[in-house]
């Protein structure tokens, strides 16, 4: 924690304050310091239980959303943006409404294919939630963003798990062993919150949207 806390406050402290900042910038600013750092906290402390429990609590998670979108208005733009919203309170809610929905959907379509395929639970409702949450705090991109991190690291350590002799031997079956995708969606979180920005900035360079 106290790396990830250093890594979002080191940028401010290393960088000049321009001359011109008014009271109301001061406050979006350390706005933005101490929303990045109490999110950090969420997921780090959802990651610990998800990985030693398969476990992501409501009252963290749905508490998270309320919190997430308490920062956003305030900020008039979530933690990961390209570029300044609308100023009006209506707009920002329903784009965040259309955020948190569509970033939770996601899970819950999965979820359903995988049952209407398997018939048992692949994705937990959990992971749902999280996903609400990261919408609610870094809008919808930054949740793709983490989305897309988690899936490929815990697509890394599957493959890592299936190739292991030893885990293969442990655990039985390895298809049929659970993982703790939360974990992994924290981590992307985490990844998305301290360079979210950067990154989708520069992968739509890459594509050539700018």
């Amino acid at each position: 924690m106290g790396l990830l806390w250093a890594a979002i406050v080191w940028p401010t402290l290393s960088s000049d304050i321009p001359v011109s900042f008014s009271p109301l910038g001061l406050v979006e600013h350390l706005t933005t310091i101490c929303g990045k750092m109490l999110l950090v906290l969420l997921l780090v402390g959802l990651a610990a239980l998800d990985a030693e429990h398969l476990w992501l609590p409501d009252f963290i998670t749905l508490s998270g959303v309320v919190a997430g979108i308490a920062v956003t208005l305030e900020r008039r733009a979530p933690l990961v943006s390209l570029g300044r919203f609308s100023t009006s309170y209506v707009s920002l809610l329903l784009y965040m409404a259309l955020a948190i929905v569509s970033a939770a959907g996601l899970i819950l379509s999965i979820h359903w294919l995988y049952w209407l395929i398997r018939r048992r639970e692949g994705i937990g409702l959990g992971d749902a939630k999280l996903m609400a949450m990261l919408a609610a705090w870094l809008g919808l991109p930054g949740a793709l963003l983490a989305f897309v991190i988690g899936v490929l690291l815990g697509a890394l350590f599957a493959a890592g798990l299936m190739l292991n002799p030893r885990a293969r031997s442990e655990s039985g079956d390895v298809a049929t062993l659970k993982l703790p995708l939360g974990t992994f969606l924290c981590i992307g979180g985490i990844v998305s919150t301290l360079w979210g920005s950067p990154i989708i900035a520069s992968y739509l360079d890459w594509a050539g949207f700018n």
